[in-house]
């Protein structure tokens, strides 16, 4: 439970650094949002790597790259229990405002013209976010491409529209997630992490989506 109240308090300090970061350069600007994602996951990277530096060659730092590659092979009833608790829910609560989702693609003045709160839907979806992202890691560790692969095939296969997007991308998620897990218990004798599976399949196929959707393909064709 600590470890889990620690992934969420650092998870929501992370977005706030983001988002001071991204208005102390310039306001409104997705461009400057997303370098400064950048530069909070640099110095985050940093300091993880410094606790990796001063901790136990022999019993902690084993363990902590091990978690950092990120396995389900710690799981058990007690922590699947703290996931149900928080994830359920959560999931719920997207699924029923999932209509919503499809207002974040407006600009802020098309959404202050309809009369909604652009900054507290945002609060809303990135502490829910947060929350069930630090519950996941914090059982886990650091599994990623998830995030960019998945939604991306659940848009090609029901749309872009987030009321059908949103609950085929949590159920292709599970599914990807079953088979990543199967395939690493399976490959070799010993458990190969998932990170390192889901980086090797991600990659390529975001690559894939990417040129397949014209990610970054010129107007002139």
């Amino acid at each position: 439970m600590g470890l889990f109240g620690f992934a969420f308090v650092f998870g929501i300090l992370a977005l706030m650094m983001v988002y001071a970061l991204a208005s102390f350069v310039s306001k409104h600007n997705l461009f400057a949002l997303i370098l400064s994602g950048i530069v909070v996951s640099g110095f985050f990277s940093a300091l993880i790597s410094l606790i990796q530096y001063i901790s136990d060659e022999e019993e902690k730092l084993p363990n902590i790259v091990y978690w950092l590659l990120g396995s389900f092979s710690s799981a058990n009833y007690e922590r699947v229990a703290l996931l149900a608790i928080l994830t359920i829910p959560i999931m719920i609560i997207f699924v029923l405002m999932r209509w919503r989702f499809n207002l974040l693609s407006l600009q802020d003045h098309d959404m202050r013209l309809l009369g909604i709160n652009i900054t507290k839907l945002r609060l809303i979806i990135l502490g829910l976010c947060s929350l069930i992202i630090a519950a996941q890691v914090s059982v886990s560790g650091n599994v990623g491409w998830i995030g960019l692969v998945i939604p991306h095939l659940s848009r090609m296969l029901v749309g872009v529209d987030h009321r059908r997007s949103l609950p085929t991308a949590i159920l292709l998620g599970a599914i990807f997630m079953l088979v990543v897990d199967n395939v690493s218990r399976t490959i070799t004798q010993g458990e190969v992490p998932l990170g390192i599976l889901t980086a090797l399949i991600g990659a390529p196929v975001f690559a894939y989506l990417m040129k397949k959707n014209g990610i970054g393909r010129n107007n002139n064709g």
